[in-house]
């Protein structure tokens, strides 16, 4: 007669629990870079028809941040506005709210010229603004 203590662990089969597969975090990227520059405009947000002034930080042919003049940025998540500077005026979705202002995709796109000339005029880091030094 075979001891059940004497065949200890060797002789059982080991159960393994399945194991999932992790798909590595999708990388978000954008399909036109972005530029830094201060650029003054207004976002109009649809829905309830107000209007705050402030400037663009950054701007693309597909989407720009833009910084409210007042010191306090509200949760206006997936918000539809309109952006305007002096160069274009196109309508956009709020897709990301952070203390540096409002991320906004635009339904359309800049062309590319636009942009260009935005930077080449007002290209430049908001850091050396005077935006940097209101507060």
């Amino acid at each position: 007669m075979i001891n059940a203590a004497a065949k200890g662990a060797t002789g059982l089969r080991r159960l393994s629990l399945p194991t999932f597969r992790r798909r590595p975090k999708p990388t978000f990227s954008r399909r036109h870079s972005r530029h830094s520059c201060v650029l003054i405009g207004t976002m109009k947000v649809i829905e309830i028809g107000a209007e705050f002034d402030g400037a663009l930080l950054e701007v693309s042919q597909g989407g720009c941040t833009f910084r409210q003049a007042s010191k306090f940025v509200l949760d206006r998540l997936n918000e539809v506005v309109l952006i305007h500077t002096e160069f274009f005026e196109i309508e956009g979705r709020i897709r990301a709210v952070r203390p540096e202002g409002y991320g906004v995709q635009f339904f359309g796109e800049v062309q590319e010229g636009v942009v260009d000339r935005i930077v080449e005029d007002y290209g430049f880091n908001v850091a050396d603004s005077f935006l940097a030094k209101r507060n």
